[in-house]
């Protein structure tokens, strides 16, 4: 039989397991001597004579293997006493019925100590599940970009960011191409401008030791001092941008004010490179090479991959990072090892080689953006690794990282 579970003393996930666990084995002895045998959902509901609803959340208590997903279905306190006066209606023993107003008192006990309200409670248990965590997320980061989208007044459809490394003309040094942007960005307020792309090179310290210069790919740009637009993959007319230099060595493109919705939406692609900008190999200042997608606009998804010239690095398995950069006053990688690392489900993904690989619907004519990339910079696209982490409604504000271990110099292998 089901016994109440003492709260005090335990680590709160245990103390949560404990409990639900009790709920579930409660209710599950009471349906296991109801007089029909409950195999389905709506047999719940129909052997004790309650809502179809009711029934069908009796059945997934008890069914439901993982018992922090199971406190998605415990009913409320009026569905609670609809079930258990039905199931003595039924006859079923009073010791049960006991045993499962206990399990219900030890959670309604669970949620005023922790948690206070059952959503909150559920956002806890959420982070204990590895299976539930992935729905409960998206849920709540879909949530948090509609409110975004609202506060801050600008959405975007998609985030595209795009590194593209070949080896640098001076030796142990990388070329860099960066291809960034938005695809269906809109405001929802008028008289908002807005950063698209914002960049810089730093070292593992946060340091900028490297002067270096980026030349825009589309070879029709005038001056240094004009976003680099990649125009054929621009919405008609282009969009109104500044280039601003800003705090912590960054380059800013700002999106001027203009117009709302959807007749109004704009693609907007830059693309640029950067030549031996950055050291392949690790030295005093580097152990591991960084590539950086900053989150600071509500967007449904973000594609940002890295294309790798094959044998810059040897094999590579590059780790993903969320950092949030909530209180950060200079972004990450600076002050980095302080920072708050957000727990996330997605990975980093390896898909081939070449542009071909590059296809998905979220990124129209993306192939063909990165063969302008490659017949432009007159590298070729064949011989690139890509890698790809693909987010849904990703958290603001945050850096997305991938990461990976530099090689030692030639001389030290």
């Amino acid at each position: 039989m089901a016994r109440a579970i003492e709260l005090s003393g335990a680590a709160f996930q245990e103390q949560a397991a404990g409990v639900l666990r009790a709920v579930r084995t409660a209710f599950s002895e009471i349906l296991d001597v109801l007089p029909n045998r409950v195999r389905r959902p709506n047999e719940v509901a129909k052997a004790l004579g309650i809502d179809r609803k009711l029934g069908w959340n009796i059945y997934k208590v008890v069914q439901t293997s993982d018992p922090f997903m199971a406190a998605d279905h415990v009913p409320g306190s009026s569905g609670t006493h609809i079930f258990l006066d039905a199931a003595r209606a039924a006859r079923v023993p009073a010791e049960r019925i006991d045993a499962a107003n206990r399990a219900i008192a030890d959670f309604e006990r669970l949620i005023e100590v922790h948690a206070g309200d059952r959503t909150t409670l559920k956002m806890m248990l959420a982070s204990c599940s590895p299976r539930g965590r992935e729905r409960v997320d998206v849920a709540h980061r879909r949530a948090a970009f509609r409110a975004n989208s609202y506060i801050w007044g600008v959405q975007a459809r998609t985030q595209l960011k795009a590194d593209f490394l070949h080896p640098g003309a001076t030796p142990g040094t990388l070329d860099i191409a960066s291809l960034r942007g938005f695809l269906g960005l809109r405001r929802i307020r008028d008289n908002v401008p807005w950063v698209i792309a914002r960049a810089r090179c730093t070292d593992n310290d946060g340091q900028v030791r490297r002067t270096f210069v980026r030349e825009a790919l589309d070879p029709f740009q005038s001056s240094e001092h004009e976003a680099p637009l990649l125009r054929p993959f621009c919405t008609s007319p282009l969009p109104a941008l500044r280039r601003l230099r800003s705090a912590h060595g960054f380059l800013e493109d700002e999106l001027v004010e203009g117009p709302i919705g959807n007749t109004a939406a704009i693609t907007c692609i830059t693309g640029e490179v950067s030549r031996s900008v950055a050291s392949c190999c690790r030295d005093e200042h580097n152990t591991h090479a960084e590539l950086i997608a900053r989150m600071r606009t509500p967007c449904e998804a973000l594609v940002f991959d890295q294309l790798v010239y094959d044998g810059l690095f040897g094999p590579l398995e590059p780790e993903l990072g969320v950092c949030s950069e909530l209180a950060g006053a200079v972004p990450y990688p600076t002050s980095g090892a302080g920072r708050q690392m957000l727990p996330v489900f997605e990975t980093v993904t390896y898909l081939g080689k070449g542009p071909s690989v590059l296809h998905t619907a979220d990124v129209p004519r993306y192939a063909e953006m990165a063969r302008f990339v490659f017949d432009r910079l007159g590298w070729d696209g064949d011989r690139f690794d890509v890698y790809r982490v693909r987010m849904v409604f990703p958290p603001i504000p945050t850096s997305v990282v991938m990461r990976y271990d530099l090689l030692d110099p030639p001389h030290k292998r």
